[in-house]
């Protein structure tokens, strides 16, 4: 009976010993990627569309360009991370995260317009008019919009963004007046809305800037942008510029049809636009005809891959 009973004594303790060295692995050696476990993920913009072509372009900073940098990660067609940075934060430019091992879509959106877009959709990345309710204003923009594959451990992005916006330039030969204080640029035929997933204005807009001017400009000649996001890589847009006096009447007005545009490049209109102040020219009529311009030459732009030249 003593032997049986050290026996079982002896078996009960090798069950104990086994089941403790079974066990220990399970609670210490969890591998990265199983269950409850996230990856880390850098994502960081390496370089900015500049220049003619990759050859020559000359890489800038997003810092140079934008004062704000936005992130959005789907999957499955739903937004599931979002960070907005502006420029001063610290790391502006780089999201550092942690995500599910897995394939996401990722958009960065970089731009200088006044509040951030909202990006529930890569699709419709809505630009609004400054002058209506929490307006966005409307600023050089780029994007990035491609899959972005997170494995265990840690994954790094290093992305190119692609300008996508088109600008048109009016540059005055002549000099602002004192009683000018502001003007308006109303066109249509671009988009105020971006399609981040094919890079293209998305939406048919009627965009409105207002532009305030002080009396330090006064006595000198203007240069003004405005931007727009084309539906496709070449467009025409219309433009009505008008200039405002201190009581809000139109005292200047004039109107440029059919506005040949590309995206990433400019399109520069230079002439007389306060004609009624110039000496030996006539007053500007109060239903003026739309102006014809000139084409004078396409030149090169440092920061952009070309200007078109016209005068009007």
């Amino acid at each position: 009976m003593r032997n049986r009973l050290s026996f079982i004594a002896s078996v009960l303790l090798a069950m104990c010993v086994a089941v403790a060295s079974c066990e220990k692995p399970i609670v210490e050696d969890i591998a990265p990627g199983q269950e409850g476990q996230k990856s880390q993920v850098v994502i960081t913009i390496a370089d900015i569309e500049s220049g003619w072509a990759s050859s020559t372009r000359a890489q800038v900073s997003v810092a140079d360009v934008c004062s704000r940098v936005q992130f959005a990660i789907y999957q499955n067609g739903t937004r599931v991370e979002a960070k907005n940075q502006a420029a001063g934060d610290d790391g502006f430019g780089t999201l550092t995260l942690q995500l599910d091992a897995g394939d996401y879509q990722l958009l960065v959106l970089a731009h200088s317009s006044k509040a951030n877009i909202t990006t529930t959709s890569p699709a419709k990345l809505a630009f609004t008019n400054p002058g209506s309710s929490n307006g966005t204003g409307y600023s050089d923009t780029f994007y990035y919009y491609g899959t972005m594959s997170v494995t265990d451990g840690e994954t790094r992005v290093s992305i190119d963004m692609k300008r996508a916006t088109s600008m048109f330039r009016l540059v005055t030969t002549d000099v602002k007046p004192a009683e000018v204080k502001r003007l308006q640029f109303y066109y249509e035929g671009g988009s105020g809305a971006l399609d981040a997933t094919t890079g293209f204005g998305c939406v048919k807009s009627k965009q409105s800037v207002f532009v305030d001017l002080d009396d330090s400009q006064t006595g000198k000649p203007l240069q003004i942008d405005m931007y727009t996001f084309l539906h496709a890589e070449t467009g025409s847009v219309d433009f009505t510029v008008k200039a405002f006096n201190a009581a809000d009447d139109i005292v200047y007005s004039h109107e440029f049809s059919s506005v040949p545009m590309q995206r990433n490049c400019i399109t520069r209109y230079t002439g007389l636009f306060f004609v009624s102040d110039q000496p030996d020219q006539p007053d500007q009529p109060d239903d003026p005809e739309p102006d014809t311009p000139s084409p004078l030459v396409v030149t090169v732009d440092p920061d952009w891959a070309s200007t078109f030249d016209y005068t009007f």
